[in-house]
């Protein structure tokens, strides 16, 4: 009886712990929503008009892999825990739980990664000149993200 109620209160610990992980992510996360709307309503009232206000940093992806490891040392953290605590066959599934969540998000980064660095080889800014024997100046063609 005593073994059951540790692995409950155990489970419980864990699953309200990842639920508040969340509601804290999902709070900073719409707090710099919030500012930067503000700072736009500010600009706009001003007569300024930019996009770029709105649409933040752009992300470089690596809070997947940031995540990946936190959750993969976790899942090692309990598994060792487990074994000092000689409860390893009952709470294996609280252990490989994290730690394949963790697993998981580093080789998706891993896979992602490598899908957008085949994609950034092509965005090179475009210079048009004029055509031999031609006057004028050269035309270069750019994105909004090399500005």
């Amino acid at each position: 009886m005593p073994m059951f109620f540790f692995s409950f209160l155990t489970a419980t610990v864990s699953i309200a712990g990842g639920v508040m992980m969340i509601m804290f992510i999902m709070r900073g996360i719409n707090r710099s929503q919030e500012i930067r709307q503000q700072t736009y309503q500010k600009t706009l009232e001003k007569g300024i008009y930019d996009y770029r206000l709105i649409a933040g940093k752009k992300s470089s992806g690596t809070a997947v892999l940031g995540w990946g490891i936190f959750f993969t040392a976790v899942g090692i953290a309990l598994f060792f825990g487990f074994v000092a605590l000689d409860i390893l066959s009952d709470a294996l599934t609280g252990s490989l739980v994290p730690f394949f969540v963790g697993l998981g998000l580093i080789i998706y980064y891993a896979i992602r990664r490598k899908i957008v660095g085949d994609e950034k080889q092509n965005g090179a800014p475009v210079t048009f000149s004029p055509p031999t024997g031609g006057t004028g100046e050269s035309v270069r063609i750019v994105s909004g993200d090399d500005e």
